[in-house]
């Protein structure tokens, strides 16, 4: 499998089996408050409420609520970077055809999106106002689009452009707009009548593939 590489845990690592159920509960919380709420809308107070535990609980595992933040961001991360890692992997092992691998990534993405759009929101919306956390979050897609790159240039016979490395570039910053497109404006899509959900990555799909190059067999 693909290396992946993210920023370092921020909690204390608890050891007990007690203490771990503590932490989980924490996290959970707290996922479950950032979503609702955003970043600044979550106290500590209120995470620990929602944990059913004490605020020394809390500080005994994070030093405050911006190490928790970045500790669920990093799981976060890690979880989507794993995902493509064993997707890129399976690609290769069952050498798919290139029309396979864009549709396979395209329904990756949007369905770990769907699965937490709440909270990816958020990630999203601290990037723009945070340069240290856009940081990250930049890093974290660069290494999601060096894997997708790869798994795409061994196909490159498939691909119908004068130069494929290009074509995939663009093609891969296209799905990430239309992804973040999708997380961010979904409370509004009625009003909006912006594209969503699943019809949105089927249309992504057909673009992807349409400016690589690849006539769909009917």
């Amino acid at each position: 499998m693909a290396s992946i590489a993210v920023a370092v845990d921020h909690d204390r690592a608890p050891q007990q089996s007690r203490s771990r159920e503590t932490q989980a509960r924490i996290v959970r919380a707290a996922e479950t408050l950032f979503a609702e709420r955003g970043y600044d809308g979550a106290s500590v107070q209120d995470i620990t409420m929602r944990a059913r535990c004490s605020v020394g609980s809390f500080y005994a595992r994070f030093k405050d609520k911006e190490s928790l933040f970045l500790h669920i961001h990093d799981h976060h991360c890690t979880e989507l970077l794993q995902r493509m890692a064993f997707l890129c992997d399976l690609f290769e092992a069952e050498n798919s055809r290139l029309e396979v691998v864009v549709h396979q990534i395209v329904r990756a993405l949007f369905v770990f999106a769907g699965k937490r759009r709440t909270l990816t929101r958020v990630f999203m919306q601290r990037s723009a106002d945070d340069p240290a956390f856009q940081a990250r979050y930049a890093t974290v897609w660069k290494q999601v689009q060096d894997l997708l790159q790869a798994a795409l240039l061994r196909r490159r016979g498939e691909i119908n452009r004068p130069e494929p490395a290009r074509a995939i570039a663009f093609t891969l910053q296209c799905l990430h707009g239309l992804w973040a497109n999708d997380v961010l404006h979904y409370p509004t899509h009625e009003i909006t009548g912006q594209i969503t959900g699943e019809a949105l990555a089927a249309e992504a799909t057909e673009a992807c593939l349409a400016w690589l190059g690849v006539v769909r067999k009917r």
